[in-house]
This record gives C-alpha cells, structure tokens and sequence, in this order.
C-alpha cells in the first residue's frame, strides 16, 4: 500500500513538473510582442499525463473526465475558465436535460406503482392467509 501511494504521488509531481514546463513554453510571448500569450490549463494537463490512457481513461479526473475531454474520441473538447458553451451547445444540453427530467417523472410513477402493487399484494396475502 504504502509503495503504492509512493508511486501515485511521485507520478503527480512528475505531472505537475511537466504542466509547469509547458506553461512555461506555451506562455512565452509571440513573435515581435512582449506580452505573454495566453495558456489553456485543461491542455496543459491533457498533455502532460499523455492524454487518454488504458481503459480510454485520464488520469486524475475520475467521472469528471468528460465534462472536459469528449467522451469518445481523441479530438479534445475541453472548456477553459474563460470560455462558454455556444448556443447549439447549451440548446442540446438543455433539450437533454428535459429528456431526463421527463424520464425520471416517469420513473418515479413507474416506482409509486411498483410500492402500490406490493402493497396490494401485501393484502391480498394477509387476506388469504386469515
């Protein structure tokens, strides 16, 4: 156990190391400007641990991984701190949402049902059985 969280915490230092290097060449200002140009941290991760490992996981993000990168390819669709979903985006998401909420009203009555057929049934057996 003890090698084992070793080795996860030496493998985030050598992550933070490489996110620091990138920022540091990705910042530097472009030609002829003595401003530093701007650098998309969730980039600098992706790249950093390598992008997407077995099992098309990313390190270090859990369930959270595909609110950042796209879910099924390679191409990254990761969302910086200064950038929005544009509207055909945020309209799918929002008809997606109502499908959902739809479907767990539906749930839910298909549940109340199910608790009102044991109840019955319930009965029906206390009747039988005096």
């Amino acid at each position: 156990m003890f090698r084992q969280n070793t080795e996860k915490f030496l493998e985030m230092i050598l992550v933070e190391e490489k996110i620091k290097s990138l920022r540091a060449e990705r910042s530097r200002p472009a030609d002829g400007s003595s401003t530093p140009q701007s650098v998309d941290e969730n980039q600098l991760f992706y790249d950093a641990i390598g992008g997407r490992k077995s099992k098309n996981r990313i390190y270090g993000l859990g369930s959270s991984q595909d609110l950042f990168y796209a879910p099924s390819s390679s191409t990254i669709a990761h969302f910086s701190n200064s950038s929005h979903p544009n509207s055909q985006d945020y309209e799918k998401l929002q008809t997606e949402l109502e499908v959902m909420k739809e479907r767990m009203k539906e749930m839910d009555a298909m549940q109340q049902r199910m608790k009102d057929m044991e109840n019955l049934l319930g009965r029906m057996a206390d009747n039988q059985n005096q």
